[in-house]
């Protein structure tokens, strides 16, 4: 019985998150910002500074992403030695948002590899 209740409580909480859109982007710093939104349909968005070269992604790739942001339990950070005229990197997805300034978390950066190679960002700015 306890299974079964742990199982359905499991299942609620991947399945909001599977409705939510994957948003990373750099924000503050004296660089342009960019914003890029990967819907879970595929699509990708993307505003700002950032130029990607994908425009669509597949919807099992959006899933094994969302997958990897849960399981990478992510939290904000800032990072010792960073200068304040260094932006600062946010992944969101669901309500949460972790924004990391400087490059002293592993997971974080693992993640953000592999959303940066998910819809080959390049940067114009």
């Amino acid at each position: 019985m306890l299974t079964a209740i742990a199982a359905a409580l499991t299942g609620c909480g991947s399945g909001a998150t599977e409705h939510a859109p994957i948003v990373f982007g750099i924000t503050g710093g004296n660089m342009v910002p960019y914003r890029v939104s990967i819907e879970p349909n595929g699509s990708v968005r993307v505003t700002g500074s950032g130029l990607a070269s994908r425009r669509h992604v597949t919807p099992a790739r959006v899933r094994n992403l969302q997958r990897e942001i849960q399981q990478a339990h992510l939290g904000g950070r800032r990072c010792a030695g960073v200068l304040p005229d260094v932006a600062s990197r946010y992944i969101r997805l669901g309500g949460r948002t972790v924004t990391v300034h400087g490059t002293c978390d592993q997971r974080f950066q693992r993640v953000w590899n592999d959303l940066l190679r998910g819809v080959a960002l390049l940067r114009t700015g």
